[in-house]
Order: structure tokens, then sequence, then C-alpha cells
């Protein structure tokens, strides 16, 4: 049974993951000191002096043997001995076993490691073997002494590791720990010189300076004597500006699951292309003399030459010289009515690189610095497919010359070349022979039956690609036709279109399109022209049934011929995708052939599926269960009837039944995972529906898709999806003139921008909702606003102004007699009370909310305002109830799937076990809590449920960890303006640092003193 040791903390042992009962301190000691020389031997003598020292009892071998003996037993079943040597007694452990030789080793490694991103990665994995303080509980002057020592060993590992990662460009992660570790050790030089230069290479030249005059400061005034050498130095490099300080871009080790792998599938029977591959190629090679390398490769040419598929080829030759990874995104920069806006693109690449939604940048440029930065250091490979401009791709351009960008354009985009050394690469048709040779490889031995046929054959799709590949799939689909019969019919088809215009490649294959085309049954040419309408770039079949008002099962089929001719292509999950040219060819047709009301009504009866999924599914996930607040608008929203609108959005139509059977409503786990499935799947069609709505007039449609998916993308889904959504129900209220909607509409919005800490722009939001519904009388709806804007100005620190909201709400909940309502402003009231010192006002005050949730059976409501006064009490049964309530709430919400509620459970059943002395319990919690916030953006939650993480451990005794908890809340809270938590955090890194916290000690008293806060919770 394997074994596993450790003393860089508490001294502890585990044997198959369980933890062994090691006794009393004193026989705790004994293995400490056989575990510090495991596998050599320590005599009696040395065992009594480390364990006892100069106080030893008359009789201490005996009390020694006892322990020994003991020990032992509880290490026999893992085959562990304590052996009896001629030098002493020895441990039979393997020191690979004990952390303590585990760091030493890694640090070693770390010091001869052939790269600086080996060493950062060996000397971080030692590092985390640290658990606090080395044998914490345990007091001998021995032991003392040897804790000092680890403890230097470990502050020298740690120098060694900053110096690694200020090579690597990596200054900005350090600053929280540096800014730690030298209030820890004020007269460091080596700590300080770390600090000035990670500070001057962040672009804070005023802080550097400043840090160096505080040691400056420190030296004289301890110590009497002035910086060493190496310090002044550098302060007088970052005087002079010297451009040698600045880092080398940031090495960043790579895991699986941050390398994007986005490349479509490589294509099938590519053919050709060999001088164009090997131009590509010559992308790669180092450059030459002083030259920056070649960062921009554009491959230009017509439309159906083939770009795409020569790009995908490339990119798939050469993935590994990439080791960071691949970004793809098809920008469609020729489509009239749906190009990928930049904005979107960058969201995509930035979630692709880990970046979490509420981290994403509002802005484009900001979202391009954001990209510019993640991509920093990275090897990475970038495809840009059908762009139509510079500025569409500009933004999209990495700022480092480890990463590639390969664009396909119909352009020549002289701008790309002008601006940005894009190396050009044109393609033209492919040559004859090539265009003979793909054909034999999609036809077969009909090609070298009829070769000349063949070559006229290929003359008539212009040598494109995609024409040759649609012509083949025709041929092959009639083999029992010759060749020349299918020539001769498609220049009879080119007689025919207008569309033909001599010298232009793109009419010619408008013809070949045609060729296939007039030879599809027409419910197949009617479902191929239907699909150039569809605003998302992928179908499914059910999709499709909607659009043709066809059964699903007749809908596979008329999928499956326009596969079979080569006009669809079938991807993964049943889903279904067209060529950019294609679609384009197929809306053509329909505007050609297809009245504009059957149009319209194809399309309506697309949004009615869709908005029909939409509600089954987050019904289905997301019935009303959760503690108050954990939505802005779930009681207090009038409700509205979804309805999809007709031409100008004014038609109303029947409310659809149903809806896509992937997302039928139900119960149980299997029904909720169909649902979250199917949303996650459908996901970018719905957005990409609500937007086309919003501009072409499905207003109604766009206003209720909108917020039939607000709570799945409040709950988790892309921050910036979700506030393009929600702003596109915005405008399309604005469009009807409708203010309630634009109300509505903006509460959402308003919550987007506050769980993403957003904190001004939720509140500029959230007025402009309050100021519609006060204008049109709703009451309910206003109290809702009103109680939104003040949790916002209580995030802020304005806890005057949020306890104004907040009694406001109260009053309009009392004129509409809404008991529950009065109780919601009640117990948020309380909340500023409690905040701001008066426990036993806030106490009174929620007594008469938890009576009334109490009445009305809202368990979810009664578990918090129980929790809270538990938190104000501390009175045994009061925890005793609290958190029975509260588990019985965690389980109903987890069973509801509501992670934001679940997140704000866990944080309550942690205050609990906290008050309640279970620190171990609440610590867990906390952590659950912590991965449910950080995956649904939510990030005000986030920074305080840090700092309570670092109030328990605190408590626990492990002041390391409570350091590396509030160190990150800090940094968030500073993020997002609110001020309270940033107090929080510098009151725990004080408290964490001992004597040597006085700078956050002294930032933690300002900023409660401006809150007019006393000070922050404890346990």
């Amino acid at each position: 049974m394997a074994a596993q040791f450790g003393v860089l903390g508490a001294v502890e042992a585990q044997i198959a993951g369980r933890p062994v009962a090691l006794g009393h301190a004193r026989q705790r000691s004994v293995l400490a000191v056989l575990l510090v020389e495991a596998g050599r031997p320590v005599t009696v003598d040395q065992l009594i002096d480390r364990v006892w020292g100069a106080e030893a009892p008359q009789r201490a071998a005996g009390a020694l043997y006892s322990y020994l003996s003991r020990l032992r037993a509880a290490l026999g079943d893992a085959g562990i001995g304590i052996e009896r040597r001629p030098g002493g007694y020895a441990l039979t452990a393997d020191p690979q076993t004990v952390d303590l030789h585990r760091f030493r080793r890694l640090v070693t490694q770390a010091r001869g490691a052939e790269s600086d991103r080996s060493a950062a990665e060996l000397i971080a994995q030692a590092l985390g073997l640290w658990r606090g303080e080395p044998f914490a509980g345990l007091d001998t002057p021995w032991l003392d002494a040897m804790r000092q020592s680890l403890l230097g060993e470990r502050l020298a590992a740690e120098l060694h590791h900053n110096d690694v990662l200020l090579r690597l460009g990596r200054h900005g992660e350090l600053l929280p720990s540096l800014a730690a570790a030298v209030a820890q050790h004020p007269l460091d030089e080596r700590l300080a010189e770390q600090m000035v230069l990670a500070l001057y290479r962040s672009g804070r030249q005023a802080d550097a300076d400043e840090q160096y005059r505080r040691i400056r400061r420190c030296l004289a005034d301890e110590l009497g004597s002035d910086p060493g050498a190496g310090l002044r130095r550098l302060h007088e490099r970052i005087l002079a500006a010297d451009p040698t300080l600045i880092a080398a871009p940031a090495v960043r080790a790579a895991s699986p699951a941050t390398v994007p792998a986005q490349l479509p599938a490589d294509v099938r029977a590519f053919t050709g292309r060999t001088e164009e591959l090997a131009v590509l190629d010559k992308s790669l090679a180092p450059p030459e003399g002083d030259e920056p390398p070649l960062t921009v490769v554009l491959l230009s040419g017509t439309a159906g030459v083939g770009k795409s598929a020569l790009a995908v080829r490339w990119a798939h030759r050469v993935r590994d010289a990439f080791p960071d990874g691949q970004l793809y995104v098809n920008l469609r920069g020729y489509d009239a009515e749906q190009p990928v806006a930049v904005g979107d693109a960058l969201a995509g690449f930035l979630t692709a690189l880990g970046v979490r939604g509420a981290e994403i940048p509002p802005g484009v440029e900001e979202r391009a610095g954001r990209y510019r930065s993640e991509l920093t250091g990275r090897t990475m490979l970038v495809l840009l497919d059908n762009a139509s401009s510079v500025e569409q791709v500009r933004p999209l351009l990495p700022g480092t010359g480890s990463c590639l960008v390969l664009i396909t354009s119909r352009d020549a985009l002289p701008g790309m070349v002008a601006l940005y050394g894009a190396e050009r690469v044109n393609l033209d048709l492919l040559p004859l022979p090539d265009a003979v040779v793909l054909l034999r490889r999609l036809i077969g031995a009909r090609v070298d039956r009829e070769p000349a046929v063949a070559e006229q054959l290929a003359a008539a799709c212009a040598r494109l690609p995609l024409a040759l590949r649609i012509a083949a799939e025709l041929a092959a689909a009639r083999a029992d036709v010759a060749l020349a019969e299918l020539v001769g019919e498609l220049g009879d088809h080119r007689v025919r279109l207008d569309l033909l215009d001599a010298g232009d490649p793109r009419a010619e294959v408008r013809a070949v399109f045609s060729w296939s085309y007039q030879n599809l049954p027409a419910d197949a040419a009617r479902v191929f022209r239907l699909l150039g309408l569809h605003p998302g770039e992928s179908v499914r079949a059910d999709d499709v049934a909607a659009l043709a008002d066809a059964g699903a099962g007749e809908a596979r089929r008329l999928l499956g011929v326009l596969v079979r001719a080569s006009l669809v292509h079938a991807g993964r999950g049943g889903r279904y995708g067209m060529h950019d040219l294609l679609r384009a060819y197929a809306a053509e047709l329909a505007a050609a052939h297809d009245p504009a009301p059957e149009r319209r009504a194809a399309l309506t009866r697309l949004f009615d599926h869709y908005l029909a999924g939409a509600v089954a599914a987050t019904t289905t996930l997301y019935p009303d269960a959760a503690r108050p607040g954990t939505a802005d608008l779930a009681a207090a929203r009038p409700s509205t009837e979804p309805e999809a609108a007709g031409a100008g959005g004014d038609a109303e139509v029947a409310w659809p039944g149903g809806g896509p059977e992937v997302a039928g409503a139900g119960a149980g786990p299997g029904a909720a995972e169909a649902a979250r499935s199917w949303l996650e799947a459908e996901r970018p069609n719905l957005a990409a529906a609500c937007t086309y709505a919003a501009a072409h007039g499905w207003h109604r449609f766009a206003i209720s898709l909108a917020a039939t998916m607000f709570r799945y993308l409040d709950a988790g889904g892309p921050a910036a999806e979700a506030v393009a959504v929600t702003a596109s129900a915005v405008s399309a209220a604005l469009a009807l003139g409708d203010r309630e909607a634009r109300a509505r509409a903006l509460s959402d919005l308003g919550r987007l921008h506050r769980r993403q800490g957003r904190l001004e722009e939720a509140a500029a939001t959230y007025r402009q909702a309050l100021a519609l519904y006060a204008d049109l009388g709703e009451r309910a709806a206003e109290a809702v606003a009103l109680r939104n804007l003040g949790t916002v100005h209580w995030r802020l620190g304005d806890y005057r102004q949020a306890a104004e909201h907040y009694q406001r709400a109260g009053a309009h909940y009392r004129e509409l007699g809404d008991d529950a309502g009065q109780a919601d402003a009640s117990v948020r009231l309380a909340l500023v009370e409690a905040r701001l010192g008066d426990a036993d006002r806030a106490a009174e005050r929620l007594r008469p909310a938890l009576e009334l949730y109490t009445r009305l059976g809202d368990r979810f409501s009664e578990a918090y305002v129980l929790s809270l006064l538990a938190r104000l009490s501390c009175r045994p049964d009061d925890l005793e109830r609290a958190a029975a309530h509260l588990e019985q709430s965690l389980a109903a919400v987890r069973q509801a799937g509501d992670r934001t509620a679940e997140a704000y459970a866990l944080t309550d059943l942690a205050a609990v076990h906290a008050r309640g002395g279970r620190l171990t319990e609440a610590a867990d919690h906390l952590r659950g809590a912590l991965v449910l916030h950080r995956r649904i953006g939510d990030r005000a939650s986030e920074a305080e449920a840090l700092n309570d993480l670092g109030q328990v451990l605190r408590a626990a005794g492990d002041a390391a960890g409570a350091r590396a908890q509030h160190e990150q809340a800090l940094v968030l809270a500073r993020e997002i303006g609110d001020r309270y938590e940033q107090a929080r955090a510098h009151d725990g890194l004080a408290a964490a640092a001992g004597d040597d916290g006085a700078t956050h000690r002294d930032r933690a008293r300002r900023l409660f003193a401006d809150l007019a806060v006393p000070g922050a919770p404890g346990w």
C-alpha cells in the first residue's frame, strides 16, 4: 500500500490516500526527525536532543522507545518500518515519499534545467508541495531551527522562480506574489530588485522608483546602509530608460486544456498546388540577417479557386510547427447579410485561448489588445478564411513574431502588403492536367476512357476545384450517361444562363452550380434555395424541416440528395453546411424564384422552431427555484406570451407547441442533459437568428428569443454572445417603440454587465430601465429595477445610495401589497445595516422576513435568511437550523441545474460552517463556489468568495494559503471597482503577514473608513 509523508506543513502521513493517526505532538516530533533524515540512521541521543532539547526527562529513552513502537504499528500496513541499525534508528521509507525531499529534488532539477520554461514548471511543482510552515504545531529547539532553515530554502526557491519568470517575460503575473513577499521581507534586496524590475516592465515606472526609494529608506533606518550595487545599477538603468531592460515575450507552457485546435477537417482528394505549397513552406524559414520574421501570408484568388482548401491542407501539414495551437474563423466577408463581426471573431478566439467570458472586454479595440496579449510568446497559426478587407483583418493580427497569420481572400488586399508586410500568394485556376487528375480521383476510370471529353468537362468547369467537385458528383450519380452527354448538357445550361459573362470565372462557376441545381428534384431544389436564407452557418434536419414546412424524415432525405450533389456537406453531430459561394447562389435563386411572402414565411417558421426549442430547453433546465436575487426579474417581471412576428414585426403567429425533441420538456437528469446539449449545439444559430431578426423586422421574435435565452446565457454562456443577443432585444424594442420590452431587455443587459464586474455600465443601464418603468407606471418592475440598482451601489461601496434604493423598492412593494417583495427589500436593508456595523438592527429586520418566508413556504429564501441570522448571532441552534435548511436548498438547486443558485448556497453554507468552527467543510464549500462563480463569470461573487476562503484558511492556521486567496481577490476587486472587497483583501493580507503587514493594514483602514464600515467580518 502506497504511503506519502508531509512535513512542509503539519506533519502527516497517508496510506492509500487515507490519513494515519500519528498520536500526540511528541510522537509526531519523533516521526518528523526520522522523515527529515529518511533512509539515514539517527542515534538515540540525537533523537532525544531533537525531540526534547535541554528539557529531556530522565526517562526520555524509555518514552522514545514507546513512541517508536507506536509509529511502527501505525505505519506497518504500508510496509514502512523503523529499523534499528548500527548508527541508530532509520525510517525505511523511500525519501521521495516525503514532500521535503521531493521539494529539494525538484529545485535541484530546476537549477540544471535546459530551458527557463522547464525550470519554471519544476520550481512551481516544488513550491506547490508547501502547505504552510514546516512542522506546524510542533515546538522544539531543533525543529524551530530546522523550520527556519527550510523557510530559507523555500525563499531561495521563490527568488530563483521569480528570476526565471522575469526572464520569460511573465512579470505581470508575478506582481501580487512579489508584493506579498516584499511586505514579509522588507529588507531583502534581491526581492526588492525583482519587484522594481517587474513594476518597470509592467509600465509602472513611478511605482518602480517609489519601490526603490522605499527599500533605500528601510535599509538606512534599520541597518544604516545603502542599497547594494546591483539594486543601485538597476535603478540607474531605469532612470536612463535602458531598452535592454524590456522583457522578452512571455513563453507560456501550453496545456492541453488551453491549446486550441480549430482547423477544419483536411480536404478529401486534394490535387495539385505543389508550387503554392512550396511557397507557403518557405514562410516558415527563419528570416535573413536583421529582418523581422514573416507574420502574414495572403492567399488571394477568385471565388471557388480552392483558397480555403489549400490553406487548410497546408495548415494540417505544418501544424506541428505551431505547438501552441491553431485558430480558425470563417469571416464570411462576402456574405451580404451575415459577415462575421470583428468583435465576435475576437471573442471566439479569446474563448478558445482560455479567457473566461467575464474577462472578455466589451469593445473591439480592447478585445484586440487582450487577444494580442494572450498570443504573446505563443507559437500559433491563425487562419482567417474569406476576409473581405484590411479592416476586417487588422484587429485579428497578433502583435508577436512567434505567430503566423494565413489569410484567404477573393481580393488582393494591397493594404496587407503595404502596411503589414504580407507575403501574397496568388492562386490561379488549376492547370488543365491537374483539373483532369482531380476529376479522375473523383470519378474514376471514365476519365481515362474519354480523356478529351474529360478535358472539355474541366474547361467547362473553369478549372475551379469547387465546380469540378460538383460536376464530378453529378457524373458519379449518373454513371450510365457518357461524359460527352453531360458536357453537352452543361453547355446548354450555360447558354440559357444570363449570368454568364465571358472571362469571369465566377460566372462559370454559377453555370456549374446551375447544372447541378437543374438536375435536382423540385423538392430538393426548393430546400437548397431555402438554405440560402438561413442566418447561421450550419443546420440540423429539424431546422430544415421548419424552413421547408416538412417532416424531419423528409428533411433528412432531401438533405441526403443535396449532399450527394455536393451542394451541401455533412458534418459532425448530424449538422449540414454549405460553401459560402453556394450559400450566396442559393440566396440568389431564392430571391429570383420564391416570392417575398414565402421567404418570410419560411424564416418565420424557422424562428418559431428556434423559439419553441429554446423555451422547451430553458424550461427544462431552469425551473423557477432560486435564492432571492439569483435572477434579476424572475418574480416581478410582467409575463409575456412569446410570439414570432410576420412582415414588419406586427403580425402575430400562433405559439408553436413542443419544440425539437432533443430539447423537449421533462424532468430528471436525462431531460436536463438533452436540453443543455441542444442549447449548446444550437447557441450559435440562436444568436445569429436573434441578431438577424432584430435587423430585418422580426422584432417580436428577437425580443422573445433574447428573453428566453437570457437565463441560459446568464448562467454560464459566453459573455460576449449574451451581451450581443440582449443588445439585439434592446434595439428591436426600440424599433417597435415598445418601451416595456425595452425596459425588460435593459434590465437583462444591466445584469450581464453587473455579473461581469462592469458596475458603472450596469448602473447606467439599470437607470435607463428604471426611467422607462417609472414612465410606464409599472410599479412592480420599477421596484425590481430599484433593487437591482441598489445592489450595484452595494458592490460599489455606496451604501447610502444602496439603502435609499432598497427603501424605495420596499415602499413600492407595500403599495402593491407584495409581502414577498417587502421581505426581500428588508433583507437587503439588513445587509446594509450589518455591513455598517449595526448587527442588532439587522437581526431585528431579518426576523419578520424569516417568518414571512416560512409562512409562504419559500424554502430557498428561508434558508438564506437563516444563514444571515446565523452569521450575526453564532448561536448553536441558529447555526444548526441554518445548515439544515441550506443543505436542502443546495440539493434542490443542484437537481434543478441552477449553477448560480448552487454557488450562492455553497457560499452561505460555508459561512455557517465557518461560524460554527467547521473550517475544513467551509473551505471545501468555498472552493466549490469559486469553481461555479468562475464558470458563470460572476466576478464580484468570485472576489467575495476568494476573501472568504482566505479568512477561513487563516483561521485554520494556513497563512500562506490565506495570502494567496487574498492576493487574487485584491487583483479582481481592483479590476471591477469593488472597494469593500479590496479592503477585505488588504485586511486579510495584513493579518497573514503579521507584524510585516503594515502597508496592507493602512490601506485596509483607509478603505474601511472611506466606506464608513467598521471592518472585515470575522469567522
